[in-house]
């Protein structure tokens, strides 16, 4: 090492040289021997002079020479003969091709014999000057040593920035008059670390030459109680610093005489300037590199990116490193080396941040907090499962699926189907129950409880309850459909609710059935509906009672042969003839009207049709007695029409030979039914032609004949229909007309005895000897129908 070399150096910069050696081999043995602790406690990269390979970065307002050669004198003893020289600092200094050079970068050390060859030196003349020091990085600054080659300044003042330069703060302020240059900045002693005073020991005029000014930025006059505080490490931690000179030191005589050349021998001139320093690294670094790849270095540089150790980061070590975030981040002090701490994310998370509220709840134990939890997990270590997903039991919580999905129905649920993520007997919770809303069950809350339904995630409850009527639902079986809400009625009872009876059927009850049939007359009510509460049905005109079975006074119910044509007073051919019969005595007829048409062989019998209530089916029944006894074996029906029949009527697929049927007469028989219905329509006028061809035994039997009745037309009903109690006739009439007919009794005011008739069939009460529905004839053999009846053959 070259400090044997060292001649005319100042004595604190030879101690400051020797310390820091000391401190290099200490760190060399360290290194070596592997005894360095900087893991288990606090350590600090070694001081040294922080100008040192940073000549690039330090700058002065103003320097002689730069874009011309200056002239400047010395104030030397008279012994010597040269006393002006010339400056010419257009390149930098070399001693061989540019001598005379005196730019800042000469204030650097150089540790050679010949150092005072060098030297920075401002302009001529210029009071105001500052020179300007930018590191790249924070550093704690501790020792400035500044060696000037003329007079010291008269005023001067040093500052730092911490902030790249936005903001300085003074450090020192120094002056031959403290009053005079700096008023208002007090000239006393130190009394605290940080206090900004005027000082005026390195401002007397004398020395004229090797004059120094030494500045340390913690006095060690002051005791300091904690080296760590933020106050100190704000004093040390610096990112520029700017010496400003405010004030030459002359003799007078430029105040007399302002010639130019008066003014060449006052500037400013320093031989060395060494600001003593260190990586700035807050004890969590023992040494430092360079901060980028691209700067130059030379030997004992003392570079700004801290080669960080206890697990932090940054260019001074000013943060934890990812992921070591579960302390805050402290500076190191002695034994304790503060480290930073791995976060605790069970395997589910690489990143995470430190939150100081969770710090102080945790008793400052530990405040890390997992960012971006994967695997489904959640929670300040990742250590809980997220929403919908929970704990599976049998699984580490490091696992990557230790959180499997909630199998909860999001219907049913209380909370759109979350479910517990962990067991925890103290809070009632066991990992993946679902919690159900109040009419919701089941392991998955899918399905609703007995007596309720209807599953709807919108519903507080989970499902509504069913609402079933008692009285019309089967025992034992109260609840309804989860998904419908129809409930489960009685036979005779429907509805949702079960709370009305069927069409037909009244008076909900707790019978087996639920209801009772309506029970409707078939022909005096409208249909088989009636009233659910009181089974009052529906009645048609002139017709009353809850059954509709009463027909209103004056009128009556007409049978189904209602429509009938007597033979004896229609149209007879080939000697058919009228044969009256007298009514037996006391016994009633068993024909209709006055009597008979004796009908012979090959007789006919011609029956005009035009008074029908409806255009439909009819039955054709012919009412005849056989007077002998075998069946007439050959009997023909023609139904002649008044004209065409029209495609869209009715009876629009009538063909001919639906008009023509044949049939026979049995012997023990009274009436006959023919083989199929005739379509007759409303309004129209047809005949009906009937015709007797032969009798079995005609050979044998002359005189053989039949005796006719009546014809009758039926309305065709089906006979299932009529079990059904269902006499709307379809099709064939308007929906409001039925079967039967209602008609007023009109009976006769001299024939019947009153004028009520019959409800059913409107038969009236007829005197002796008179007959017909109305009472309006007088019987066969009987004559002069008056008040009395008719008179009779004795």
């Amino acid at each position: 090492f070259s400090l044997i070399k060292l001649t005319n150096y100042s004595l604190l910069n030879t101690v400051l040289l020797l310390l820091e050696l000391v401190l290099w081999v200490d760190g060399a043995w360290k290194r070596q021997t592997g005894t360095d602790t900087c893991a288990r406690r606090s350590c600090y990269p070694a001081t040294g002079d922080l100008l040192l390979g940073r000549t690039d970065r330090l700058h002065s307002s103003s320097t002689c020479g730069l874009h011309f050669p200056h002239k400047y004198c010395i104030m030397g003893h008279l012994s010597v003969a040269r006393k002006c020289f010339q400056c010419d600092s257009r390149r930098p200094y070399h001693p061989v091709v540019s001598p005379m050079s005196h730019g800042i970068e000469n204030v650097v050390t150089s540790f050679t014999p010949h150092r005072k060859n060098t030297w920075w030196q401002s302009e001529n003349g210029v009071e105001n000057v500052s020179i300007q020091f930018d590191l790249e990085a924070e550093f704690h600054f501790t020792h400035l040593v500044m060696t000037f080659k003329t007079f010291r300044p008269a005023a001067m003042l040093i500052e730092r920035s911490a902030d790249f330069g936005q903001t300085w703060k003074p450090y020192r302020y120094f002056a031959h008059n403290c009053a005079s240059a700096f008023p208002g900045v007090p000239s006393r002693s130190l009394i605290q670390v940080d206090d900004v005073i005027c000082e005026s020991r390195y401002s007397d005029i004398e020395p004229s030459t090797d004059g120094e000014v030494i500045f340390r930025v913690l006095d060690p006059a002051i005791r300091i109680a904690d080296p760590y505080s933020k106050l100190i490490q704000d004093l040390l931690r610096i990112t520029n610093l700017r010496i400003n000179f405010t004030r030459l030191h002359t003799l007078g005589d430029n105040l007399l005489d302002p010639r130019p050349n008066v003014q060449e021998k006052y500037y400013y001139a320093v031989y060395d300037m060494v600001l003593r320093g260190n990586c700035f690294c807050y004890g969590h670094a023992s040494q430092c590199a360079p901060v980028n790849r691209n700067i130059r270095t030379v030997d004992n540089m003392v570079h700004g990116k801290c080669v960080c150790m206890h697990h932090t980061t940054g260019l001074n070590c000013e943060q934890c490193k990812n992921f070591y975030q579960d302390l805050p981040w402290r500076p190191a002090k002695g034994t304790d080396a503060n480290k930073c701490k791995r976060c605790k994310c069970n395997g589910h998370s690489n990143k995470c941040h430190f939150d100081k509220a969770v710090f102080i709840t945790s008793g400052n134990v530990s405040g890390g907090v997992c960012d971006d939890c994967q695997h489904n997990t959640a929670g300040r270590r990742c250590q809980l499962c997220r929403p919908f997903f929970y704990r599976h039991p049998r699984r580490d919580a490091r696992s990557h699926e230790a959180c499997v999905p909630c199998i909860c129905d999001e219907h049913g649920t209380q909370n759109a189907g979350q479910c517990d993520s962990l067991t925890n007997p103290a809070l009632g919770q066991q990992a993946g129950r679902c919690h159900c809303k109040p009419n919701v069950e089941g392991q998955r809350c899918e399905r609703c409880k007995p007596g309720h339904f209807g599953l709807n995630a919108d519903d507080p409850l989970g499902c509504r309850p069913c609402q079933c009527s008692s009285l019309g639902t089967t025992p034992g079986t109260q609840s309804c459909d989860p998904m419908t809400g129809a409930c489960h009625c009685k036979r005779l009872v429907g509805g949702r609710r079960c709370d009305h009876c069927l069409p037909g059927h009244w008076g909900l009850s707790h019978d087996i059935l639920g209801c009772r049939p309506c029970d409707c007359d078939v022909g005096g009510a409208l249909d088989n509906t009636c009233s659910f509460t009181t089974g009052q049905c529906r009645c048609r005109n002139h017709m009353s009672g809850s059954k509709c079975t009463q027909v209103d006074y004056g009128y009556f119910l007409p049978p189904l042969d209602y429509y009938t044509y007597e033979a004896e007073e229609t149209v007879m051919i080939h000697g058919v003839s009228a044969e009256p019969r007298k009514l037996p005595h006391n016994l009633p007829s068993s024909w209709t009207g006055i009597g008979f048409a004796r009908v012979p062989a090959g007789g006919r019998l011609e029956f005009h049709v035009n008074n029908l209530p409806y255009s439909m089916e009819y039955e054709v029944v012919i009412r005849y007695e056989l007077q002998l006894s075998e069946e007439w074996e050959d009997m023909t029906v023609q139904v002649i029409r008044p004209g065409p029949v029209i495609s869209s009527s009715v009876c629009g697929n009538t063909i001919p030979l639906d008009d023509h049927m044949s049939t026979t007469l049995p012997a023990h028989s009274r009436l006959v039914v023919l083989p199929h219905s005739a379509c007759l329509e409303k309004g129209l006028t047809y005949t009906i032609r009937i015709e007797f061809k032969h009798y079995t035994l005609q050979g044998d039997a002359p005189d053989a004949f039949v005796l006719v009745d009546s014809v009758s037309y039926v309305l065709q009903v089906d006979l299932q229909l009529l079990m059904l109690e269902i006499f709307t006739v379809d099709d064939y009439v308007d929906e409001t007309s039925v079967y039967y007919l209602f008609s007023a009794c009109y009976c006769h005011p001299e024939g019947s005895m009153e004028q009520t008739c019959k409800s059913d069939g409107g038969q009236c009460p007829c005197r002796p000897h008179v007959i017909g529905r109305r009472c309006d004839q007088c019987a066969a053999g009987s004559y002069n129908l008056g008040p009395s009846g008719c008179t009779g053959d004795s």
